[in-house]
């Protein structure tokens, strides 16, 4: 009888411990925060690429609804491939897979954008977080939170030209990019039209990062969802054939 009792408070514990786990499986463990701009015709465009465009192709009382629409390959959120500015390096179609997925380290400038809107995110910055929250894993996608996006819905704002023709928003510095490369990210991404500053003549850290095959991700959204550490970005961008970017649903898990 003592066996009996205890094959059968043994069998209620391990009951216990199977329903307790699936009950954990079942919970979602992450939420999903989406980094991406809807594309529509009225975005922000880098000076002189096309407009967004969307055309329509058949309405529901024909049987069924589509559309065709035709962008610049870097519209709206989007990935910058290694051979965008070097020569040799890799077309959109090659990145691996491996590559688009990572760790998220986002390193907020906010405060130092509003006091110059040109600022140049720099090794500094990249040391100072590092000293707060742990150096920067290979793999990882380092995302500079500048603040930008909120002036996303007013392309003039957004591009901020001045009468000289100069456009006007923040980016990463070369020190920045040289110490990142040390660091063997994945990639780098930023709320603004591009990853060197408004007012870069040379795009010197699109070669510094493109060279050695990094990627860059532009145009971000939504980055007040996302922690300093610990968020999964996971990179849906298009595979297109010697493609110099693509247009890029991406989405990040953070834990709950």
């Amino acid at each position: 009888m003592r066996w009996a009792n205890l094959s059968l408070l043994l069998g209620l514990i391990v009951g216990l411990i199977v329903s307790w786990s699936i009950s954990q499986v079942r919970l979602p463990a992450w939420r999903v925060v989406d980094l991406t701009h809807t594309l529509q015709t009225d975005i922000p465009i880098w000076p002189g690429n096309p407009l967004f465009e969307i055309r329509n192709l058949a309405r529901h009382a024909q049987g069924y609804y589509a559309n065709a629409f035709s962008c610049a390959e870097h519209t709206g959120t989007h990935v910058d491939a290694p051979i965008h500015f070097v020569e040799g390096r890799r077309s959109m179609h090659e990145v691996p897979a491996t590559q688009l997925i990572g760790e998220a380290c986002v390193i907020d400038v906010r405060d130092k954008v509003a006091r110059n809107p040109d600022y140049l995110v720099s090794a500094r910055d990249i040391r100072d977080f590092e000293n707060r929250y742990g150096q920067i894993p290979s793999g990882a996608f380092v995302i500079a939170r500048t603040g930008w996006e909120e002036r996303w819905t007013d392309p003039k704002r957004y591009v901020n030209m001045d009468e000289q023709g100069v456009m006007h928003f923040p980016g990463f510095g070369a020190d920045a990019a040289k110490l990142l490369l040390e660091r063997n990210i994945a990639g780098v991404g930023i709320d603004t039209l591009s990853i060197d500053h408004g007012p870069s003549k040379d795009f010197i850290v699109h070669k510094i990062l493109l060279g050695a095959n990094k990627v860059a991700i532009e145009n971000l959204a939504n980055l007040r969802e996302l922690p300093p550490r610990g968020a999964t970005i996971i990179v849906g961008a298009l595979k297109i054939r010697d493609g110099s970017g693509a247009p890029a649903r991406v989405l990040a898990l953070v834990r709950r």
